[in-house]
Protein backbone atom coordinates (compact mmCIF):
# COMPACT_ATOMS: atom_id res chain seq x y z
CA UNK A 1 0.00 0.00 0.00
CA UNK A 2 1.16 3.11 -1.75
CA UNK A 3 -1.47 6.15 -0.84
CA UNK A 4 -0.20 7.09 -3.92
CA UNK A 5 -3.30 9.37 -4.90
CA UNK A 6 -2.70 10.84 -1.21
CA UNK A 7 0.76 11.47 -2.30
CA UNK A 8 0.19 13.03 -5.66
CA UNK A 9 -2.53 15.46 -4.07
CA UNK A 10 -0.39 16.74 -1.80
CA UNK A 11 3.17 16.12 -3.36
CA UNK A 12 4.54 13.68 -1.14
CA UNK A 13 7.76 12.29 -2.08
CA UNK A 14 9.62 9.81 0.14
CA UNK A 15 7.77 8.44 3.75
CA UNK A 16 7.01 11.33 6.51
CA UNK A 17 6.02 9.21 8.87
CA UNK A 18 6.79 7.78 12.39
CA UNK A 19 9.94 4.90 13.03
CA UNK A 20 9.13 1.53 13.06
CA UNK A 21 10.09 1.46 17.10
CA UNK A 22 7.42 4.31 17.56
CA UNK A 23 4.72 2.23 16.01
CA UNK A 24 5.97 -1.14 17.82
CA UNK A 25 5.22 0.42 21.12
CA UNK A 26 1.83 1.49 20.37
CA UNK A 27 1.33 -1.95 18.93
CA UNK A 28 2.60 -3.55 22.40
CA UNK A 29 0.06 -1.38 24.33
CA UNK A 30 -3.03 -2.03 22.08
CA UNK A 31 -1.80 -6.18 21.36
CA UNK A 32 -2.49 -5.38 17.79
CA UNK A 33 -3.25 -2.18 15.15
CA UNK A 34 -4.61 -2.15 12.00
CA UNK A 35 -2.10 -3.17 9.08
CA UNK A 36 -3.34 -0.14 7.22
CA UNK A 37 -3.15 2.02 9.94
CA UNK A 38 0.19 1.34 10.82
CA UNK A 39 1.54 1.82 7.02
CA UNK A 40 -0.20 4.99 7.09
CA UNK A 41 1.74 6.57 9.78
CA UNK A 42 5.10 5.09 9.09
CA UNK A 43 4.57 6.39 5.29
CA UNK A 44 2.51 9.75 6.06
CA UNK A 45 1.63 10.11 9.68
CA UNK A 46 4.21 12.95 10.00
CA UNK A 47 2.73 15.04 7.29
CA UNK A 48 1.35 18.16 9.35
CA UNK A 49 -0.80 19.73 6.73
CA UNK A 50 -2.51 16.05 5.90
CA UNK A 51 -2.85 14.98 9.16
CA UNK A 52 -3.64 18.38 11.06
CA UNK A 53 -4.96 21.07 8.89
CA UNK A 54 -8.44 20.90 10.02
CA UNK A 55 -9.11 17.92 12.26
CA UNK A 56 -6.39 16.00 14.25
CA UNK A 57 -4.91 12.29 13.59
CA UNK A 58 -3.62 10.58 16.80
CA UNK A 59 -0.36 10.24 17.03
CA UNK A 60 0.80 6.49 17.72
CA UNK A 61 1.59 7.47 21.40
CA UNK A 62 -1.67 9.39 21.73
CA UNK A 63 -3.70 6.56 20.79
CA UNK A 64 -6.50 5.84 23.31
CA UNK A 65 -9.38 4.53 23.70
CA UNK A 66 -13.02 6.15 23.63
CA UNK A 67 -14.76 5.75 27.46
CA UNK A 68 -17.77 3.02 26.81
CA UNK A 69 -16.09 0.62 25.06
CA UNK A 70 -13.11 -0.98 23.13
CA UNK A 71 -13.24 1.69 20.50
CA UNK A 72 -9.83 3.49 19.47
CA UNK A 73 -10.09 6.59 18.67
CA UNK A 74 -7.48 7.77 15.58
CA UNK A 75 -8.77 11.12 14.64
CA UNK A 76 -10.48 13.98 16.65
CA UNK A 77 -11.84 17.48 16.02
CA UNK A 78 -10.24 20.34 18.02
CA UNK A 79 -13.23 22.69 18.59
CA UNK A 80 -16.19 20.21 19.04
CA UNK A 81 -16.63 17.24 20.36
CA UNK A 82 -16.56 14.91 17.15
CA UNK A 83 -14.55 11.34 16.72
CA UNK A 84 -13.70 9.02 14.69
CA UNK A 85 -12.40 5.19 15.71
CA UNK A 86 -12.03 1.70 15.14
CA UNK A 87 -13.91 -0.64 17.50
CA UNK A 88 -10.87 -3.03 18.68
CA UNK A 89 -13.41 -5.82 19.92
CA UNK A 90 -12.87 -6.83 16.26
CA UNK A 91 -9.37 -6.78 15.52
CA UNK A 92 -9.17 -9.22 13.04
CA UNK A 93 -9.01 -6.69 9.83
CA UNK A 94 -6.30 -4.86 8.38
CA UNK A 95 -8.43 -2.49 6.45
CA UNK A 96 -11.50 -2.23 9.13
CA UNK A 97 -14.66 0.08 9.54
CA UNK A 98 -14.17 3.38 10.87
CA UNK A 99 -17.23 4.90 13.11
CA UNK A 100 -17.99 8.29 13.93
CA UNK A 101 -19.23 9.88 17.58
CA UNK A 102 -20.54 13.09 18.26
CA UNK A 103 -21.75 14.10 21.57
CA UNK A 104 -24.73 16.21 21.96
CA UNK A 105 -24.73 17.48 25.56
CA UNK A 106 -25.52 14.28 27.23
CA UNK A 107 -26.28 12.13 24.29
CA UNK A 108 -23.48 9.64 22.61
CA UNK A 109 -24.19 9.46 19.17
CA UNK A 110 -22.09 6.20 17.33
CA UNK A 111 -22.84 5.65 13.29
CA UNK A 112 -20.68 4.35 10.52
CA UNK A 113 -19.02 6.62 8.55
CA UNK A 114 -16.51 4.36 6.04
CA UNK A 115 -16.71 0.40 5.63
CA UNK A 116 -12.75 0.33 5.45
CA UNK A 117 -10.14 2.85 7.09
CA UNK A 118 -8.70 3.24 3.68
CA UNK A 119 -11.45 5.14 2.65
CA UNK A 120 -11.81 6.91 5.57
CA UNK A 121 -8.06 8.28 5.17
CA UNK A 122 -8.57 9.39 1.82
CA UNK A 123 -11.46 10.94 2.09
CA UNK A 124 -10.20 13.00 5.17
CA UNK A 125 -6.93 13.56 3.26
CA UNK A 126 -9.36 15.61 0.50
CA UNK A 127 -11.15 17.12 3.41
CA UNK A 128 -7.50 18.64 5.20
CA UNK A 129 -6.59 19.74 1.52
CA UNK A 130 -9.01 22.23 1.45
CA UNK A 131 -7.17 24.11 4.15
CA UNK A 132 -3.56 23.90 3.99
CA UNK A 133 -2.69 23.88 -0.18
CA UNK A 134 -1.55 27.26 -1.33
CA UNK A 135 -4.57 27.95 -3.03
CA UNK A 136 -7.96 27.61 -1.70
CA UNK A 137 -11.19 29.43 -1.29
CA UNK A 138 -10.81 30.26 2.33
CA UNK A 139 -13.40 29.38 3.76
CA UNK A 140 -16.51 27.73 2.65
CA UNK A 141 -19.44 29.62 0.52
CA UNK A 142 -22.96 29.49 -0.72
CA UNK A 143 -23.69 27.96 -4.50
CA UNK A 144 -26.75 27.86 -6.49
CA UNK A 145 -28.05 24.61 -7.56
CA UNK A 146 -26.60 25.86 -11.21
CA UNK A 147 -23.46 26.28 -9.69
CA UNK A 148 -23.08 22.98 -8.68
CA UNK A 149 -24.31 21.54 -11.67
CA UNK A 150 -21.71 22.85 -13.67
CA UNK A 151 -19.07 21.26 -10.72
CA UNK A 152 -20.63 18.37 -11.56
CA UNK A 153 -20.21 18.18 -15.46
CA UNK A 154 -16.72 19.70 -15.71
CA UNK A 155 -15.37 17.68 -12.94
CA UNK A 156 -14.52 14.45 -12.51
CA UNK A 157 -15.74 12.68 -9.01
CA UNK A 158 -12.52 11.75 -6.91
CA UNK A 159 -12.35 7.50 -6.67
CA UNK A 160 -13.05 7.90 -3.11
CA UNK A 161 -16.16 9.17 -1.57
CA UNK A 162 -18.77 8.99 1.67
CA UNK A 163 -22.14 9.33 2.08
CA UNK A 164 -21.94 11.24 4.96
CA UNK A 165 -19.22 13.66 3.70
CA UNK A 166 -19.24 15.92 0.96
CA UNK A 167 -18.72 14.72 -1.85
CA UNK A 168 -15.01 15.34 -4.18
CA UNK A 169 -13.81 16.65 -7.17
CA UNK A 170 -11.09 17.68 -9.46
CA UNK A 171 -9.65 16.82 -12.85
CA UNK A 172 -5.99 17.39 -11.61
CA UNK A 173 -4.46 15.15 -8.72
CA UNK A 174 -3.28 17.85 -7.12
CA UNK A 175 -7.03 19.61 -6.41
CA UNK A 176 -10.10 18.78 -4.96
CA UNK A 177 -13.24 20.61 -5.03
CA UNK A 178 -15.81 19.64 -2.13
CA UNK A 179 -19.47 20.01 -2.71
CA UNK A 180 -21.80 19.76 0.39
CA UNK A 181 -25.36 19.69 -1.52
CA UNK A 182 -28.97 19.56 0.79
CA UNK A 183 -32.48 20.11 -0.26
CA UNK A 184 -32.34 23.74 -0.28
CA UNK A 185 -28.92 25.02 -0.23
CA UNK A 186 -25.47 23.75 -1.37
CA UNK A 187 -21.82 24.98 -0.25
CA UNK A 188 -18.33 24.50 -1.76
CA UNK A 189 -14.63 24.83 -1.07
CA UNK A 190 -11.83 23.98 -3.50
CA UNK A 191 -8.40 24.15 -3.20
CA UNK A 192 -5.23 23.21 -5.83
CA UNK A 193 -1.64 23.91 -6.11
CA UNK A 194 -1.46 26.18 -8.45
CA UNK A 195 -3.00 29.80 -9.88
CA UNK A 196 -3.95 28.38 -12.87
CA UNK A 197 -6.16 26.20 -11.25
CA UNK A 198 -7.53 28.30 -9.08
CA UNK A 199 -8.69 30.37 -11.99
CA UNK A 200 -10.23 27.35 -13.88
CA UNK A 201 -12.15 26.16 -11.09
CA UNK A 202 -13.64 29.45 -9.97
CA UNK A 203 -14.43 30.66 -13.75
CA UNK A 204 -16.35 27.09 -14.02
CA UNK A 205 -18.38 28.03 -10.28
CA UNK A 206 -18.83 31.50 -11.71
CA UNK A 207 -17.00 33.48 -8.48
CA UNK A 208 -14.32 35.80 -7.84
CA UNK A 209 -12.96 34.64 -4.77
Amino acid sequence: MDFMEIRKLYHIDGNIGYSKGTISKAIEKFGKLPGVLTEYYRQLGKHDGLNHADYCLCSPGKLDFLIYGDYLCLYKATGEPLYWYIDMEKPESDNPPVYRRYLDGASVHDELDSETLEEFLYVMAYWQALFCLPYNSKGSFMCTFQQIERIEKRFQRKPYNLSRWPQFYGNNSDEVISVCREKSWAQVLYACTSEEQSEEIRNVIGCFR
